[in-house]
């Protein structure tokens, strides 16, 4: 079985991340998502820069906003139930009214992924919850009374098995 980090040494990927940074930030990116924990000076040595150096390019990447190095609760380990809600929007709702429901989305703490899409649906959510009961009783409570909400569905996730660019079909043996 190949390892579950091959998809960051493929060609594509690599030129496609190269066409926005240089090959040492390439390399600072692949090593932190190998292992976001690693010292300034393990990371200079992995990617064969000064410590200073490696430093510099990470705070700056991390300043643009291009890198983020974040803990990650990994649901189906943790026994927690997630789902995707699609959402169409009407379309007399006003760009005022979207944004404020973007808005109270981004502030709700179950909420943990909001995407605009393109096609048949307006809105990508992904919600989380101890059961899929409760996912079903919070996203009534978001939506139900929502002028927003033309019409929704819900897909419970039973596996993840790749997730910010992570393999998750492993148990990780990094820990």
């Amino acid at each position: 079985m190949p390892d579950a980090r091959e998809w960051i040494e493929d060609p594509r990927v690599v030129d496609l991340l190269e066409e926005r940074m240089d090959h040492k930030d390439y390399l600072i990116f692949r090593e932190l998502n190998k292992n976001g924990r690693l010292s300034d000076t393990e990371l200079a040595e992995r990617v064969g820069l000064s410590r200073s150096a490696a430093r510099r390019r990470r705070k700056r990447l991390q300043e643009e906003g291009v890198l983020e190095i974040f803990a990650l609760l990994v649901f189906k380990h943790a026994d927690y139930t997630y789902a995707e809600v699609q959402i169409t929007y009407p379309v007399s709702a006003s760009q005022e009214q979207i944004d404020q429901f973007i808005q109270e989305l981004l502030d709700d703490g179950l909420v943990y992924e909001v995407a605009e899409c393109m096609g048949t649906h307006d809105l990508m959510l992904r919600v989380w919850e101890s059961s899929l009961s409760e996912i079903n009783a919070h996203v009534r409570k978001l939506l139900h009374d929502n002028d927003i909400a033309e019409s929704y569905s819900v897909v419970p996730i039973t596996n993840s098995y790749k997730m910010f660019h992570r393999d998750f079909s492993v148990e990780s043996s990094e820990d």
